[in-house]
């Protein structure tokens, strides 16, 4: 698997040259970061959950920067959540421990690789089946290691997981049984709650999803298991989910960067990321920018930061906006060669088209990040399955 050292020579060769430059000077589309903002809202965040009776175990899969999960982790984090194999691997070469994949892991390269990280970190995965359960098992007794599994509860997504407590307390009867398996809990994401604009409907949402997690946690109680994690919670619902009872941990991740789509929050998050682009074409009604669908997650939601302008829609390598703002229509005084600061509508999906941050503070360019892994079969700067 290639190094996390490796992999910072390779992206500082590629955009080494940028830094010391203004953000304005650079080759576009670029990936930045604005330093000063994602450490302030890292944290504003670990403040804000302080007092609440859940842990924050931010999401890597948001930024996919060990240096940004170092700043988590330094600010008081929980550990952390990852969405896949490489993910974890990629933390646990940097240093980082206590990682939860939450989700479940099939396949023998997959639970092979997980097992060997549980060797030397504490390791958790999602399990919703079992003979999966039964697999992970084995792999984790081949390596000598014990490997932590909660059980996936389907909170209303309609992705994987139980949506009956009397599923969650079947399987959980099997994993208290098998050898080299930790059962640690349970986990529901309510990521359906945040599709719902209207916080008022949204909260309605959250306290039934939550309602659903926590019933199977009272059906093993009842039965004499205990659930030490109960795991839930994204961005646009941390503030619900870390104040329910029961809850002892929630995974937001994107309010370290935001986008347009988490906008509105509680808690006054500021946008860190963006993505840089130059105005290419002014044509009647419009200017055209050479950001597109390849390099702005949720491109329709997106916006330019510091002009109020309407967002005509985008294109694989297009970007298109209005050439006035307001109700007057006042022209906004764009003009070919521009360079503009577009606000992702999705920071997840936008960070993951990219192999590395500029890294900002000020206005220039102070460092580069890579962006780490999109995992073999994606081409990203990850090579090869970690080792066996």
């Amino acid at each position: 698997m290639t190094s996390l050292r490796e992999i910072d020579e390779r992206v500082r060769a590629e955009y080494g040259t940028a830094i010391g430059r203004p953000v304005a000077d650079l080759v576009t589309p670029a990936l930045i970061l604005d330093l000063p903002v994602a450490a302030r809202n890292i944290t504003r965040m670990a403040a804000l959950i302080e007092p609440m009776p859940a842990a924050l175990r931010p999401h890597f899969k948001t930024h996919k920067s060990p240096a940004l999960a170092r700043m988590q982790v330094a600010a008081g984090a929980g550990g952390l959540s990852v969405a896949t194999v490489w993910e974890a691997a990629i933390l646990a070469q940097a240093g980082l421990d206590d990682l939860f994949i939450v989700n479940t892991v099939v396949g023998p390269a997959k639970i092979g690789a997980v097992a060997e990280l549980a060797r030397e970190r504490t390791v958790a995965v999602a399990v919703d089946d079992a003979p999966n359960a039964a697999e992970l098992s084995r792999a984790a007794l081949a390596a000598g290691s014990t490997l932590g599994v909660l059980i996936e509860v389907d909170t209303g997504m309609r992705r994987g997981g139980f949506d009956t407590a009397s599923s969650v307390v079947d399987l959980a009867r099997r994993l208290v049984e098998l050898p080299g398996l930790d059962f640690r809990g349970v986990t529901g994401y309510e990521g359906h709650c945040s599709e719902e604009a209207d916080v008022a409907r949204r909260t309605e949402l959250q306290h039934a999803a939550m309602r659903v997690l926590l019933d199977c946690v009272e059906a093993l109680a009842g039965i004499g298991i205990p659930c030490p994690i109960v795991s839930a919670g994204g961005t646009r619902t941390w503030w619900l989910t870390a104040a329910t009872p029961g809850i002892t941990e929630i995974q937001a991740g994107t309010y370290a960067l935001m986008d347009q789509f988490h906008s509105g929050v509680e808690g006054g998050f500021e946008h860190a990321l963006r993505v840089v682009a130059t105005v290419i074409s002014k044509q009647r009604g419009r200017f055209i920018v050479d950001a597109g669908s390849k390099s702005i997650g949720d491109p329709n939601l997106t916006t330019v930061a510091g002009l109020d302008v309407a967002n005509l829609g985008f294109d694989e390598e297009h970007g298109r906006f209005a050439d006035v703002s307001g109700p007057d229509a006042t022209p906004v005084g764009v003009a070919v060669g521009d360079v503009l600061e577009l606000i992702p509508g999705y920071a997840p999906a936008t960070v993951n088209m990219f192999d590395a941050f500029h890294v900002v503070e000020n206005g220039v360019v102070t460092d580069i990040w890579p962006v780490v892994p999109r995992g073999p079969g994606h081409h990203g700067l990850i090579e090869g399955t970690p080792p066996r």
